[in-house]
């Protein structure tokens, strides 16, 4: 059976419910903002994960988007993959990061997490290529009904807006509720959500470091609040809190300054000499951005500009090796905090913002990290229909 066609003409749960009462085998591909696979043996889901795409390894994608892993252990599995033929799944078995059955739950959930997606999607296309046989190359097998998936997937799609209105901004927080879960009540992965709540951080950064899929995260800390576990504590907008937090540091300087007048000048003194020492340089033809600022030759800035290719490398004028260096690393650690923005991002909308207003207003860039692209003047633009994007400097 050979089944392909538009989205808006048959969506994914009647694609599913065909396969699952006809009992086929084989793989379903659904092309729209991104790839996406699912593979069947007689109407049961078996993976998600066909090794024969090019497109990123939904695993993978997974695990980095909700925090499972360290730097370290990234690198770790990097390394065996670059020598040795193991798949993602036999390694994190091998060396003890996952269990089986810790693994069997992930894929699942990545499952899930796909179909809730796929049942959102309405343009694109579809293509069932059927197999007569088990499909080949499937590496780590799970067994799904498919009715069950349609089901968890038509509940999120129904209370995904509700939970977006209860918990709307990434950067709440939440406090201890009046009343202390039971002993038993929660899962390890509700625990660890919890722990990660009380501890401070905001929704985006708890969503991020769960363990389990965005909506799942938002459910239960919606769970967690209901039972009077939690309480949910709305940011004020941050243009208050910059005007606060300013104004609360300036009242301490202003405490400091009268109560030891003589220390507070010569400490302002001392400021201004190595202050003339080390950065009257870019005082003279640089912008602003100290340690930032692009080391180019005034008079060269006029003729032609500072263009930075991503990457690239420009010429120096004042900087002395040091503050090079510096500059440089921080530029680099700007990048990379955007890439990891937009790679989560993509992961969790199928394609790259338009802008990078939207990293900062879903608690996937941090806002003072904006602040500072902006200042440098680098220009970012979506790409091939929001599959890839330039990051100009």
């Amino acid at each position: 059976m050979a089944l392909k066609g538009q989205l808006h003409d048959f969506n994914l749960a009647e694609i599913l419910q065909l396969i699952a009462s006809q009992q086929k085998s084989g793989f379903l591909v659904l092309e729209g903002h991104r790839e996406m696979v699912f593979i069947f043996d007689k109407g049961v889901l078996i993976s998600t994960r066909d090794r024969r795409s090019e497109a990123p390894d939904p695993l993978e994608t997974y695990l980095r988007n909700y925090g499972f892993f360290s730097d370290a252990q990234w690198q770790h599995i990097g390394y065996i993959r670059e020598n040795s033929s193991l798949d993602l799944t036999e390694i994190l078995v091998s060396e003890e990061l996952l269990t089986k059955d810790q693994l069997d739950r992930v894929l699942q959930g990545v499952a899930r997490e796909m179909a809730h997606r796929g049942m959102k999607m309405r343009r694109g296309r579809y293509n069932f290529t059927a197999t007569k046989d088990t499909p080949p190359g499937v590496r780590w097998r799970i067994a799904m009904d498919v009715q069950g998936v349609l089901m968890e997937a038509a509940r999120r799609v129904d209370e995904e807006a509700e939970l977006m209105r209860i918990l709307p901004s990434p950067h709440m927080t939440f406090a201890q509720g009046d009343t202390p879960p039971p002993p038993d009540a929660l899962s390890p992965v509700g625990r660890r959500i919890i722990k990660l709540a009380l501890g401070g951080r905001p929704l985006g950064k708890i969503i991020r470091l769960a363990h389990t899929d965005a909506f799942t995260t938002r459910d239960m800390l919606k769970t967690f609040v209901d039972e009077g576990w939690l309480e949910a504590i709305m940011p004020e907008s941050e243009d208050a809190d910059g005007r606060d937090a300013a104004e609360n540091r300036a009242g301490r300087r202003r405490d400091r300054g009268m109560r030891y007048p003589l220390l507070s000048v010569l400490a302002l003194l001392v400021m201004l000499a190595f202050g003339a020492f080390r950065w009257a340089p870019l005082m003279f033809g640089e912008m602003a951005l100290i340690g930032l600022a692009e080391p180019v030759d005034a008079a060269e800035t006029l003729a032609t500009g500072p263009v930075v290719a991503p990457g690239g490398e420009a010429p120096v004028s004042w900087l002395d090796d040091h503050q090079l260096a510096c500059r440089n690393l921080r530029l680099r650690q700007v990048q990379a905090e955007v890439d990891e923005a937009a790679r989560h991002y993509h992961a969790t909308h199928g394609r790259y913002p338009g802008e990078l207003d939207s990293l900062v207003s879903e608690g996937m860039l941090a806002p003072a990290t904006g602040h500072t692209i902006q200042r440098l003047g680098w220009q970012y633009a979506q790409l091939d229909r929001g599959q890839s994007y330039r990051l100009e400097m």
